[in-house]
């Protein structure tokens, strides 16, 4: 079964890409922020991550950075969402994720992207 991480501090927003997930019967973990993601990320094997920038403690942009300097290929199996404009996205993120979704986004392009990185990002 395929394993999916939701790196998201929105509990809303958490609990909504979980639920159509477990529709779509993947195996779905969360973390409410990037130090519980690290820590979940350091004990099980993710086959795809759904990372939102802008989260508190450790952002996704640190998280991203991090990765490409310690696990590169980790980078292949992650989908960034993020509310932030496309500049700012650009200009801070020197890591290249599977893909990039703008907030807000729709539940079938996520379940799209999400298929096209199992297939592909492996």
């Amino acid at each position: 079964m395929t394993q999916i991480l939701i790196v998201e501090d929105d509990p809303a927003i958490r609990r909504l890409v979980t639920m159509v997930l477990k529709r779509e019967h993947y195996d779905v973990q969360t973390a409410a922020d990037g130090v519980e993601a690290v820590m979940k990320l350091g004990v099980h094997e993710f086959d795809v991550v759904i990372l939102d920038l802008m989260m508190p403690n450790l952002d996704g942009f640190a998280m991203l950075e991090t990765l490409a300097q310690n696990e590169p290929d980790w980078l292949k199996k992650i989908i960034v969402t993020s509310a932030a404009s496309p500049g700012v996205i650009r200009e801070r993120m020197q890591a290249k994720p599977f893909a990039v979704l703008p907030k807000p986004f729709d539940i079938q392009d996520l379940l799209s992207v999400v298929k096209r990185c199992v297939n592909d990002g492996t």
